[in-house]
């Protein structure tokens, strides 16, 4: 006896199966992760970047002085 709840569930894996099994837009998604991935990098890079030069111009700062301000 079939419930309609089976069938939902039949109805439903079938769906899922169907999803799993589909490779279409597979090389979108690749490309996806991979500029998401060079971002994160781009942006770690950018940081340690900033922080490197902030530090030798405040080195630098404190040799020399701070430069002077526009008035």
């Amino acid at each position: 006896m079939s419930t309609p709840h089976t069938s939902l569930r039949a109805r439903v894996r079938a769906h899922l199966r169907d999803l799993r099994d589909d490779e279409r837009g597979g090389v979108s998604l690749e490309y996806v992760v991979i500029l998401i991935l060079i971002a994160i990098i781009g942006i770690v890079a950018w940081v340690d970047y900033y922080g490197a030069v902030r530090d030798d111009a405040s080195e630098e700062y404190q040799q020399f002085g701070y430069p002077p301000t526009e008035d």
